[in-house]
């Protein structure tokens, strides 16, 4: 077994992670419903398909990490830094991401319906095929290209609720 493997396909729901390094760790697969992982450096790790609904990732460092496909319903991603993040597929309904740095993220085929993304910065971000319903834009920062990557709908509410770069 690779030593960064060893938290895969495992119930980490109720682990401390406060001594823990999970920087490049391999969390696929895994049961993180409700963890506290705020202000944390965990980038370059694996969360694909990881149940991270309820967590706590504000402030938290999430450079170049894989969340494809993960659960990540009603989950604090406020202030988080996701340069490069690869949320394709995610369920991100109802999460709490203001403020975050989506720079070059990938949030295509994510669901974000009723998700908060206020004063986010969304610039080069991919919502190609994402849902956004009710979806709250109010003073985020984005770029043509991400415009170009949005629904219609989703066009003219952020246009009227964000910033253009």
């Amino acid at each position: 077994m690779n030593p960064s493997d060893v938290f895969r396909k495992r119930n980490l729901s109720k682990v401390n992670f406060d001594y823990e390094d999970l920087i490049g760790r391999d969390l696929s697969d895994t049961n993180m419903k409700g963890v506290d992982l705020k202000n944390r450096d965990i980038h370059n790790a694996d969360l694909s398909c990881t149940d991270l609904s309820g967590a706590d990732l504000s402030g938290t460092i999430l450079f170049y990490v894989k969340f494809r496909g993960s659960d990540m319903r009603g989950a604090n991603i406020s202030n988080a830094k996701l340069w490069d993040a690869e949320l394709y597929g995610a369920d991100l309904q109802g999460a709490d991401i203001r403020g975050a740095d989506l720079f070059y993220a990938d949030l295509r085929n994510a669901d974000l319906s009723e998700a908060n993304l206020s004063g986010v910065n969304l610039r080069h971000t991919n919502f190609e095929g994402a849902v956004l319903t009710s979806t709250d834009f109010t003073n985020a920062n984005y770029d043509s290209h991400t415009l170009d990557t949005v629904s219609k709908d989703a066009k003219i509410i952020l246009k009227k609720q964000g910033n253009l770069w």
